[in-house]
């Protein structure tokens, strides 16, 4: 509050004293007035200042509600995410050994093909080779026949007696050439014949 000055001259006035104290209460009066309307300012401004607080408080709440739904959410979608991921890598695992499993026994395939193109050749060739000494046994026996048949025309256009050696080899080739005895090409080739 403002102090009031004090007149230096000694003299005072009746009528000045009552004049004085009006305009000091009205002065008091409009300072009151002015902090009152500052302190009205200042409570709109607190009270605006605390809803909006409260607003943003609500707000926060809010977020943070949602924010929880969300988290729950992702979540839960993670879950689902890992156990399709383990159960995707099971079927992945599974499908590695299938495919390890058949490409195994593709190997395995290749191998015994190989292995059985090897023997075929073999075989083949063993049969190619027994064929070639048949033929030259058959050529062999049909040169035998016709030297025996030619040697017994001889003997008989001669009309003399044959030797007893003569006879025995005769006798002998002929037979076989009759029933020859089979090879252990032949018997391997007819195992169905017997001697």
């Amino acid at each position: 509050m403002p102090t009031k000055k004090k007149n230096s001259s000694s003299t005072r006035k009746p009528t000045g004293g009552a004049g004085k104290k009006s305009s000091s209460s009205s002065g008091v009066s409009a300072i009151a007035s002015a902090q009152l309307k500052q302190l009205r300012k200042t409570v709109d401004q607190l009270k605006s200042r605390l809803e909006k607080e409260a607003s943003a408080r609500t707000a926060a709440s809010t977020v943070i509600a949602e924010a929880k739904k969300a988290r729950e959410a992702l979540m839960g979608q993670m879950k689902t995410l890992r156990d399709e991921g383990s159960r995707l890598a099971k079927e992945l695992k599974r499908a590695l050994g299938d495919a390890d499993k058949r490409e195994a026994a593709r190997r395995q395939a290749v191998d015994k093909l190989g292995e059985l193109r090897a023997e075929l050749a073999h075989r083949t060739e063993e049969l190619k080779r027994k064929s070639e000494e048949l033929a030259r046994l058959a050529m062999d026996s049909a040169g035998r026949a016709k030297d025996i048949i030619m040697s017994e025309r001889a003997a008989t256009s001669v009309s003399a007696p044959p030797t007893t050696e003569t006879e025995s080899v005769s006798a002998e080739t002929l037979q076989q050439e009759e029933s020859p005895r089979e090879s252990s090409i032949e018997r391997e080739l007819h195992p169905e014949r017997k001697n």
